[in-house]
This record gives structure tokens, sequence and C-alpha cells, in this order.
């Protein structure tokens, strides 16, 4: 008896591989068990932030970092990392960021190489017309270079359905140099 229903398991998950069944939707970005700052490693960050500044050119059409940042065609990346995604109440995300903001994603240095290696296929119904990077090492000095952009304390950290407190702010967080 426990061989027919593993051989129904089985053959149902291959139905589901192959894409004869829907999946149950489960985000690949789900509330983190523990508190954001312990998941977050504190490694220190491979990767040039200086090439990354330089790589960051290709970036400043759409987005703007400093202590004085504001939203362009896309938000502001001033202490990106560690940051839920969609945070800022004052943008207007794409309907696919903002339901990841709500599921969870936290812009981590792993889901920002995968979303700047193709936008569009991390993030399918996104809005991001950049194609991606395809470089490994280009991506690795990029993220270098957000990492180093510290929030201001005086940033409008306007986060959507979560309080301050319960969000560490980048400046606190522990991808510290």
């Amino acid at each position: 008896m426990p061989h027919k229903h593993l051989t129904a398991a089985i053959a149902a998950g291959l139905f589901v591989v192959a894409g004869l069944l829907p999946a149950v939707a489960v985000p690949r970005w789900v509330p983190l068990p523990v508190a954001k700052s312990a998941a977050l490693s504190s490694a220190p960050l491979p990767g040039d932030p200086v090439r990354g500044a330089t790589l960051f050119a290709r970036c400043q059409a759409c987005h703007e970092t400093g202590e004085t940042a504001g939203h362009r065609v896309g938000p502001a990346l001033t202490g990106i990392l560690g940051r839920p995604a969609a945070a800022y109440r004052d943008y207007d995300y794409s309907g696919a960021l903002a339901q990841a903001g709500s599921d969870g994603l936290i812009w981590t240095r792993e889901f920002l190489n995968e979303y700047l290696e193709s936008p569009s296929k991390f993030m399918p119904e996104g809005t991001m017309a950049f194609v991606g990077l395809d470089n490994d090492t280009d991506r690795t000095d990029l993220i270098a270079y957000l990492a180093n952009l510290k929030a201001p304390k005086t940033a409008p950290w306007l986060f959507r359905n979560q309080s301050r407190a319960e969000i560490p702010l980048p400046a606190r967080s522990p991808i510290t140099r």
C-alpha cells in the first residue's frame, strides 16, 4: 500500500515538473523565520565597489543613489541591501514587485545577483526595461558598490505593511565593513 501512494506522488511531481499540472504557487522569497539581520550574511562582500560605481553609470538614467537620492523612472537605490522589495510608499512599483515585497522579498546579495542577471527572468511580470548583466564579475562589483551605499539616517523609509521597528535600517544592517 505505501508503494501505491509513493508512485502516485512521484507521478504527480513529474506532471508538475513537465508543466502538465499547475504547481502550488509558493514564492521563492517567503518571510524569513529568523530576524532579517541574522539571516543576512555578514561576510565581507566580494567585488570592487570602485569598478561597481563605474558600472552604475548604466543605471543612472533610471535610478539615483546618495544621501539626497530621489526616484526617477526607478526607485532610489541607496541602502538597497537588506531592504524589503517595494519599500517606498511614494514610488509606484509594478504589481509584480509590490506583490514580491508583500510576500517577503528582501534584497539580499543573492537576490540582487539573480535580478541583475536578468530582471525579466527573475520577475517576468516586472517592468524594469534593463536587459541585465550576464558577466558575473560585473554583477559582483555593482552589488559591492550598492552595498557601500548606506541609508542616511534621515532617509524617508516609509515601508509598506510594516513598522520601522520591524525592519533593520541598512545603516544597522550586518552588511557593514
